[in-house]
């Protein structure tokens, strides 16, 4: 929680269960972590990570000024 005693979005975590090959994959942007995953799911991760950072953006706020509730109602307009 902040100081106003309100809980925040702080960052977003993509995490990909689906790496057979062992390779070791991690992106990290100023708002998002994506962890392993096949080549495929680890791609697709950032792309989602991307949208929402994009939506995030263009609504002139930063995710940081999210409520878990505020943005839960942003995903829905995005997906």
């Amino acid at each position: 929680m902040n100081r106003t005693g309100q809980s925040r979005v702080i960052g977003l975590l993509g995490v990909g269960f689906d790496h057979q090959d062992k390779h070791i994959r991690i992106t990290q942007a100023e708002n998002y972590k994506v962890l392993m995953g096949s080549e495929e799911s680890h791609h697709e991760l950032q792309k989602i990570c991307g949208e929402i950072e994009k939506a995030v953006q263009s609504s002139g706020r930063k995710l940081s000024d999210y409520t878990p509730e505020e943005f839960v109602e942003l995903l829905g307009k995005i997906y």
